[in-house]
């Protein structure tokens, strides 16, 4: 997204608090998104461990971030090369997901928040499988509705669907881009019906092995990496406060999984020493990952909804 003299200025907050669990011992680290003129430094909350952009967009200037271009060229933050209107781009990655769904339960009610251009809805009906979806972004809910599927246009929280009306939600590259995490997953519990699941996936970013060095290098450094990009992700989750989140959103963890993308492409703008530096430690990450699921860069969770105790 480039800049102009048009653009109305950036509507932000500041968080001295963790919207995670309320902690109020919150530390500086030494990384900063740099966006039209302002800052959005990370901090992390010495209580739970939940990382979060300490100055976040929001309302109007949160919501122009995810207009119809994000979709063509940004989408999963330029992770993937093709467009989300794109079907044939994702029909393999769309039937993992379903069998992975089936392995937990079969057809039933399925809510995807996030679900951009509905593709997944689409072929999750063809499956047998009620499926609905929430969309915050006017362009994409358009899209998904034009292929048949029902979805809500606006956050989850909004849809104020019935409670227990979901026997799975999913959320793909999703939760880091929500204003408030915790009363999001609290919300997905509350539509999920006792013994459904959650099926969350997601970047785990800051986890990874080069991204940790880094911090570590520029903090005792004194410096910061800064990614001059815009700040879509809220949320920096690693694995152990993610689990506690969902816990505290009434949520049982059951699976947690990391994986690691191989090098290649370098995501934003990097010096040659850099990338290639980058380049290196990734390919030593990956089998890492691989073999003790450790310092990935990308997180599966799966959590169920407790069935309510049984009365004698």
């Amino acid at each position: 997204m480039s800049s102009t003299t048009s653009e109305p200025p950036l509507k932000t907050r500041s968080l001295d608090v963790c919207l995670a669990c309320g902690g109020v011992a919150i530390r500086r680290l030494p990384l900063r998104y740099e966006y039209r003129g302002v800052s959005f430094p990370l901090a992390e909350c010495g209580a739970c461990g939940m990382r979060f952009l300490a100055v976040q967009p929001v309302g109007e200037s949160l919501a122009a971030l995810y207009a119809e271009p994000y979709f063509e060229a940004d989408f999963r933050c330029g992770r993937s090369e093709s467009s989300s209107f794109d079907e044939a781009a994702f029909v393999q990655e769309n039937r993992g997901l379903l069998a992975a769904f089936e392995a937990l339960r079969a057809p039933g009610r399925l809510l995807e928040v996030g679900c951009a251009s509905g593709w997944l809805l689409k072929h999750a009906t063809a499956r047998g499988w009620f499926a609905r979806g929430v969309e915050p972004s006017a362009a994409a809910a358009a899209f998904a509705r034009s292929l048949g599927v029902e979805v809500f246009e606006g956050d989850l929280i909004a849809a104020a669907l019935p409670s227990a009306s979901a026997d799975l939600v999913y959320m793909g590259d999703v939760l880091e881009h929500v204003p408030d995490c915790r009363a999001t997953l609290t919300e997905v519990s509350r539509v999920l019906a006792p013994g459904g699941w959650l099926y969350l996936r997601g970047p785990i970013t800051t986890h990874s092995l080069a991204r940790a060095l880094g911090l570590r290098v520029y903090g005792l450094l004194g410096r910061d990496i800064v990614l001059r990009e815009p700040p879509y992700h809220l949320w920096e989750f690693r694995p152990r406060p993610l689990a506690r989140l969902a816990a505290s959103a009434g949520l049982d963890p059951v699976r947690l999984r990391q994986s690691k993308i191989p090098p290649g492409r370098a995501h934003g703008r990097k010096s040659a020493l850099q990338a290639t530096a980058m380049s290196l430690i990734d390919a030593l990450n990956v089998p890492l990952t691989q073999a003790f699921n450790a310092r990935g860069d990308r997180l599966t969770l799966v959590a169920r909804k407790p069935m309510p105790p049984v009365q004698s």
